[in-house]
């Protein structure tokens, strides 16, 4: 199938950009004082322990943090009058009493992007629910501008694939990457498999257009993941498989459903990817992996001008279950560096965040 009908990169893209669009209006609805966390369930991090982002609404001039720009410089003039402000800072996770220090990459590359970090020489035994964190404040007419930079600190700092994953801002039951189920502290996870006692599960669904099968997809997803799921404007949907997201995509031409999967996105070691894709397609059931000189994807189809719901459920499921399986032996072995220091807590020899 040519790219330019499956292209899974302009797929995140616009996924981020829709995030970032509803954070920002969320952001602009806050009332002064008002304050919420948004929490970030990173790959690698300790079970029980959740990174996330706080916002806080400040009035014009009555906040104790004056608004800056990224990199310490003065927010626009005029900020500072009839407008307030909205503080971002970022915390490790953990307990309000104990919580849990960023690392030093991350801490890095925050700065990058543009964010305040804390005097570095603040000593140990200082508070810690007072220590102060990465953090930025703009004012309120440039929430789109902050909620921008929150989705690309999301996604490099913290290695969140796509919005998918990210638990709900928007009180509506749906995720804040508005493609699919959101993710909670036991998710993302590989979706339960459906019950197979339901009869409509069995009963065919004869497809002839291609409408109609993305309908039957959108049906199927939404109870596997037990929620509303739809698909986007090029009728692709999202949706998490363990750490890893995939895209389904109802092909325009014929009746066939392809499943991809972006594995890893930066591979270092070209040698050692080549050898675990030929390893993974000599073994899989389920998918094809494909090693494109710089990343490593994976990719499944399912052909049928008869939609039975449940061999979908089916298909789908061991597809999740395997790319879970597999993703974290595969990425550690041919991941670059920075992947790596991401993921380092899921290593069981590493004791740290």
């Amino acid at each position: 199938m040519p790219d330019f009908e499956f292209d899974v990169d302009a797929s995140i893209a616009a996924g981020w950009e829709r995030f970032a669009a509803r954070l920002a209006g969320f952001l602009r609805d806050l009332v002064p004082g008002a304050t919420f966390d948004l929490a970030v369930p990173s790959p690698g991090t300790r079970a029980g322990i959740t990174p996330y982002i706080r916002f806080t609404a400040e009035r014009a001039g009555g906040g104790s943090t004056p608004a800056v720009a990224p990199g310490g410089a003065s927010a626009t003039p005029g900020a500072t009058a009839g407008t307030g402000s909205i503080e971002a800072e970022i915390s490790g996770g953990g307990r309000e009493d104990d919580p849990v220090s960023l690392r030093a990459g991350q801490l890095d590359q925050l700065a990058g992007l543009g964010w305040t970090l804390p005097d570095p020489h603040i000593e140990d035994d200082d508070d810690p629910t007072t220590a102060p964190r990465p953090r930025l404040s703009l004012p309120t007419y440039e929430a789109t501008r902050l909620a921008r930079l929150v989705a690309a600190t999301i996604e490099r700092v913290f290695g969140i694939p796509h919005p998918v994953f990210l638990h709900d801002v928007i009180d509506d039951g749906r995720p804040a990457g508005a493609d699919g189920p959101a993710a909670t502290e036991r998710s993302p996870a590989v979706p339960e498999a459906a019950p197979v006692a339901d009869d409509v599960d069995f009963r065919p669904i004869m497809i002839t257009d291609p409408d109609q099968a993305t309908r039957a997809v959108a049906a199927a997803l939404s109870e596997i993941y037990h929620c509303r799921v739809e698909a986007d404007e090029h009728d692709v949907f999202t949706v998490p498989a363990g750490c890893v997201v995939v895209f389904v995509r109802v092909h325009r031409s014929m009746p066939l459903i392809v499943f991809r999967s972006p594995l890893v996105p930066a591979v270092e070691d070209a040698g050692a990817a080549e050898t675990e894709v030929a390893i993974l397609n000599r073994d899989s059931l389920w998918c094809r992996y494909v090693f494109d000189g710089t990343s490593v994807y994976a990719e499944s189809e399912l052909v049928d001008r008869v939609f039975v719901p449940v061999n979908f459920k089916i298909h789908f499921t061991e597809i999740s279950a395997e790319l879970d399986d597999v993703y974290p032996d595969l990425a550690r072995r041919v991941a670059a560096k920075q992947w790596r220091d991401l993921h380092s807590a899921d290593d069981p020899e590493t004791g740290e965040q």
